[in-house]
């Protein structure tokens, strides 16, 4: 069975953010790594995002030992959750492996599809990084993905992507058929102030 003895380290990230006081600080490593620390009353939790990566990575550790406790990265903007996640019991054995990308198996719009679409509207650039998260609050887009119900009602018959860009104004919205790539709707939401 496989272990890890990947812990918390406090005195790490005390040393990185120069104060006692670590929750809910931001910090950048040295390749550029935007690095957010929550500390919790059962765990605490380090949110990564990495330059040109468009996911957000995260590890959240047992409070009562600082061992790790699951892994895995969000997709960009969301809390869509992709690639392989794991979790560990405190004594840092591996308890179980998912795959988050099965959701995406059958769909004709997969995450790296919303991106490129995102970058064909010219909201983002994938070789530049434009358009890449660069905070953990006031993000330009909220991602949503939203499968097709299993029940086959008439309310979702198939799985589908929304996405709010923040404006100005207030919100561009769209709704993306995920199994057609069809544009379902484009609008604008605007605020009141």
């Amino acid at each position: 069975m496989m272990k890890t003895n990947d812990r918390f380290d406090y005195e790490y990230y005390k040393k990185k953010i120069g104060k006692e006081k670590i929750d809910n600080q931001v910090y950048k490593e040295s390749d550029s790594t935007l690095v957010q620390i929550l500390i919790s009353h059962d765990e605490n939790s380090v949110y990564m995002i990495k330059p040109m990566s468009f996911v957000m990575y995260i590890r959240n550790y047992y409070k009562h030992n600082n061992r790790l406790k699951r892994e895995g990265c969000f997709f960009l903007y969301s809390s869509v959750r992709v690639g392989t996640w794991r979790e560990y019991d405190d004594k840092g054995s591996l308890i179980k492996v998912t795959d988050e990308d099965a959701k995406f198996k059958h769909l004709a719009m997969r995450p790296k599809d919303v991106l490129m679409w995102m970058q064909r509207q010219g909201w983002i650039n994938l070789s530049t990084g434009e358009g890449q998260q660069t905070t953990f609050s006031n993000t330009p887009f909220d991602i949503y993905f939203i499968p097709r119900n299993k029940h086959k009602n008439k309310e979702n018959t198939h799985a589908k992507w929304f996405i709010k860009k923040s404006e100005t104004y207030g919100t561009e919205d769209v709704v993306l058929d995920a199994e057609t790539r069809e544009l379902i709707h484009h609008g604008k939401t605007f605020s009141i102030e």
